[in-house]
């Protein structure tokens, strides 16, 4: 089952047992993988999907920051609740240290001897090879360590 199937039984689900938050974020998310689908002119993969996902997830984030300054606990509620729904559809992401794992064995498969002018090349593979599970900001992090203690 493709992620957008599951996404749609979840919204039927949703629909039968009158869960209206999770029904309204899955009938959004569903309408902008339709309006890509649209855009695109083709049917799109998990890792299209994917990319959909975070990027509501992000929206959501920066909702729920504007929120709790404001102190609206209701609404703040509400968005946590819808990211909470969007989350559990991501891939599960890698750990600090799984991230650290890739990143070094990346140096040496590219043959990195210089990190600080060559390490766009580390962020392109990590962004190539496993965007889906690693954290941009998390690995970004880990670069920033192993140059410390180099």
């Amino acid at each position: 089952m493709s992620l957008q199937e599951k996404l749609f039984a979840d919204y039927m689900q949703a629909m039968k047992d009158k869960d209206v938050s999770k029904k309204a974020i899955l009938n959004y998310v569903i309408a902008q993988i339709k309006n890509k689908k649209i855009e695109l002119q083709k049917d799109l993969e998990d890792g299209e999907v994917i990319k959909i996902l975070k990027k509501e997830i992000k929206a959501l984030v920066e909702a729920i920051g504007f929120l709790g300054q404001a102190n609206k606990l209701k609404e703040l509620k509400e968005e946590q609740a819808k990211k909470q729904v969007l989350e559990q559809y991501l891939p599960q992401t890698k750990s600090k240290e799984e991230t650290k794992e890739i990143v070094l064995n990346l140096i040496k498969e590219l043959g990195i001897t210089e990190l600080t002018k060559q390490r766009w090349q580390v962020m392109w593979a990590i962004k190539s090879q496993y965007w889906e599970v690693v954290e941009w900001s998390l690995a970004n992090e880990v670069i920033n360590e192993i140059l410390k203690w180099s």
